[in-house]
């Protein structure tokens, strides 16, 4: 598997989605490796939950870092000589499954968004990850989406039927923290949960928030990802409201205790492949609310039931509308939500889905 930043999975969720199929698979008896960057991965760690760990080296920049390292596994995976399948998670990695189709090795793509349509990037990068998403259509032995309407757009763009499976949610890995937070008290606080990068739109919540009635406390967390200056825009937004805090990057029981404690979690984003963060709050029973595109709809849609509220995408005053109607509403009866979100991105399904595309990938390679 190539494509995260590697072992334990500590980071965004293409990592804690790697790292949850590489695990369930291994389980079953396939020989796992995956990749990991040096720097974000323990390269002390050779065997993780039986999926053996391979570190190599990339150029940390904001516009080398996944190719370099993508390149540089590649052609290990390659001359090696050791692997059926080669497994490339997100459109930027796919880019080279070109090489792996040249060296007669099956390979599989995991399209996780429209990596192109993220405003970090500028024109070359942009033109490089469209590049790259007509390769992970079109090139690989079989591809992967993790939504709906990627699906759909595939099919329009490129003529490819894609497979869709999605990226499972395991809720046990948010068992609740024995205290509160930051001094957070329970529904006390809105929360925003992700990465701090311009397409989850955190300054929209914040100029929301700012114009609203309210003695709740905004709370921001998540890490960064190569979008520095963009961060030191939040936190000059935040500071201009002693009710906003920014608290880092949250995981495990405190992931969980914020997710199930905030009066309602907001997801503003304007491109997404399959929102993680979104699911695990709709699957700790959170209040949502989130941008009407249509990933994020899709997703608090479950089993033909739409569960959370949605406003227009980058409507500062609509967001305000929705957060202060939800935060009016009694609370939500949101406990099938939870049932749902378990039945229907269930690792083992999902696994038993991936497994089945390996298998009908190595066919069409031989």
């Amino acid at each position: 598997m190539i494509g995260t930043r590697g072992l334990p999975p500590s980071y965004g969720g293409v990592e804690r989605a790697v790292a949850a199929l590489a695990d369930e698979l291994a389980s079953r008896g396939l020989r796992v490796t995956v990749y990991g960057r040096a720097g974000y991965c323990d390269r002390a760690l050779h065997d993780w939950h039986g999926v053996r760990q391979i570190s190599l080296p990339c150029i940390r920049t904001k516009h080398l870092e996944a190719i370099s390292h993508t390149a540089l596994a590649t052609a290990h995976a390659l001359a090696s000589r050791e692997f059926d399948l080669i497994h490339f998670h997100a459109t930027g990695p796919a880019l080279f499954a070109s090489l792996a189709r040249l060296a007669g090795k099956a390979s599989v793509a995991t399209v996780q968004g429209l990596d192109w349509r993220r405003e970090k990037w500028g024109p070359v990068a942009r033109t490089v990850l469209r590049l790259a998403a007509r390769t992970a259509a079109t090139v690989p032995n079989a591809t992967i989406v993790v939504s709906r309407q990627l699906q759909h757009l595939l099919h329009v763009t490129y003529s490819v039927d894609a497979t869709y499976i999605p990226n499972g949610v395991d809720l046990s890995d948010l068992g609740a923290a024995d205290q509160s937070l930051e001094g957070l008290s329970s529904d006390g606080y809105v929360l925003f949960l992700g990465r701090i990068v311009p397409e989850k739109q955190v300054h929209l919540l914040i100029e929301a928030f700012a114009r609203l009635d309210t003695d709740k406390l905004l709370v921001i967390a998540g890490p960064s990802s190569h979008s520095d200056r963009y961060v030191r825009y939040v936190e000059d937004l935040a500071a201009g409201d002693d009710r906003v805090r920014i608290v880092g990057p949250r995981y495990g029981a405190e992931k969980g205790w914020l997710l199930s404690n905030a009066s309602v979690f907001v997801q503003p984003s304007t491109i997404e492949g399959l929102p993680i963060a979104l699911l695990e709050a709709l699957g700790v029973g959170a209040r949502t609310i989130v941008s009407d595109i249509p990933e994020n709809v899709e997703a608090i849609t479950l089993g033909g039931v739409r569960f959370g509220h949605v406003f227009r995408s980058k409507d500062a005053d609509d967001l305000r509308r929705a957060i202060q109607e939800v935060l009016e509403m009694p609370a939500d009866a949101t406990a099938d939500a939870g049932e749902r979100v378990r039945r229907e991105y269930a690792w083992n399904r999902i696994a038993t889905e991936t497994e089945q595309v390996y298998r009908r990938a190595l066919t069409k390679a031989c």
